[in-house]
């Protein structure tokens, strides 16, 4: 077993349980009712004071302090994607195998075990030691669209500091980069493909503006690095095109964002770019827009929202900063900062609400989405010790 400073125990084997039992229940964006079950049942085995489920199937839990300074709010997300095809993993990827201190499975990083770390963390922090209510947000969906179901825990519970629980290998995150989603169309003419001349190909147009919309310099910050934008899929109609020249394209692009970048800011920023096309191919018919997610979430409701997740940055001598690393530090964790490179519910708390907000949580961004997915124990414990202490001591950063 793991030995290390801290202030509140929590047992090693319970946070390897709980974890497994979340990672056997498959959960899928809008599939998570059975995750939710395990969660639901294991809070009722613990000190708080309410648990209840939105509208959206956020499981949300609340710990009430006998003198409150304000609210703390901790968020994991339920859903992961698709393990995809199970003869890549070395095990089934629902059974969380342990193999030389390592958890393997789907869900162990990203981000089932600090959802498990969440919870006895929180709930091992003595009543008389919380300065502050503390709300634990469950969420749904945040793999089809970060931070709109959080969102909606938030306007119930306003929170003063928020807690991301994604991967960050137990040092404190105080940004991210964020995501937009580009879908670019070309339209042409349909014809014969015997006769090209008589029809525009809206697939070889689209091939230029690909190309040109590459080449286009993404910008940079100094702390959250280059932008990105890459092509992640091309499709075209008719399909599949027996001898018709495709009257339609449609390519969608993946943009990872920056600090003070908007949907206005973002597609502004490609009409240069697409103005060199149009000059070049005088019969380019090109439309960028941002879509929207459109799942219904487990209990049937529609979450529909915009695919475009803002960044966010705050300074390390931020008092939720100074704080949270305060609280590690007396919990004897290190205190060291860094930022996602990924994007994460924090893309609503602090991207669209502007509230202080950290991440912090067990395993490496690199592990998420990934074919053996696998998180080391010791980190899981880490975490858990962590989520604890923060719990107790994140009050002090509350102004």
């Amino acid at each position: 077993m793991h030995t290390m400073t801290a202030t509140y125990a929590v047992d090693e084997q319970q946070l390897i349980n709980l974890c497994s039992a979340l990672v056997a229940q498959p959960s899928l964006p809008g599939h998570e009712d059975g995750v939710a079950g395990v969660i639901r049942n294991e809070l009722t085995k613990h000190d708080f004071d309410d648990v209840s489920v939105d509208s959206f199937g956020n499981v949300i839990a609340i710990r009430r302090a006998g003198r409150s300074r304000g609210t703390i709010l901790f968020d994991g997300h339920m859903d992961t994607v698709s393990p995809g095809n199970h003869d890549f993993w070395s095990n089934d990827p629902y059974q969380t195998v342990l193999n030389q201190e390592l958890l393997m499975g789907r869900g162990v990083a990203d981000m089932k075990g600090a959802i498990a770390a969440m919870i006895l963390g929180i709930a091992a922090v003595p009543r008389s030691s919380l300065t502050a209510d503390v709300v634990l947000s469950c969420s749904v969906c945040e793999e089809a669209v970060e931070g709109v179901a959080l969102g909606r825990v938030l306007d119930r519970y306003p929170a003063d500091i928020v807690v991301i629980g994604e991967s960050t290998e137990c040092e404190l995150a105080i940004g991210q980069r964020g995501r937009g989603e580009l879908l670019v169309e070309t339209f042409g003419t349909a014809a014969h493909s015997s006769t090209p001349h008589l029809g525009v190909n809206a697939v070889k147009q689209m091939a230029t503006v690909i190309e040109r919309l590459s080449r286009i310099e993404q910008p940079y910050h100094p702390v959250l690095g280059h932008g990105v934008m890459e092509v992640t899929d091309v499709k075209s109609n008719p399909y599949p095109g027996l001898s018709v020249i495709p009257e339609h394209c449609a390519a969608t692009f993946d943009r990872r964002l920056l600090v003070e970048e908007t949907e206005e800011s973002l597609l502004a920023s490609l009409e240069p770019a697409l103005n060199e096309v149009r000059a070049e191919i005088s019969s380019l018919d090109v439309r960028i827009s941002i879509p929207s997610t459109d799942v219904t979430t487990y209990p049937g409701t529609p979450l529909v929202a915009p695919k475009f997740s803002p960044a966010w940055l705050f300074a390390s001598d931020h008092p939720a900063v100074e704080a949270g690393l305060a609280a590690l530090s007396q919990a004897g964790l290190q205190t060291v900062t860094r930022t996602y490179s990924f994007c994460t519910n924090g893309s609503e708390s602090a991207g669209r609400r502007g509230i202080p907000t950290i991440g912090f949580g067990p395993g490496s961004e690199e592990q998420a989405h990934r074919v053996d997915e696998c998180l080391p124990v010791e980190q899981l414990v880490r975490a858990a010790n962590g989520y604890a202490a923060l719990a107790a001591g994140l009050a002090e950063g509350i102004r």
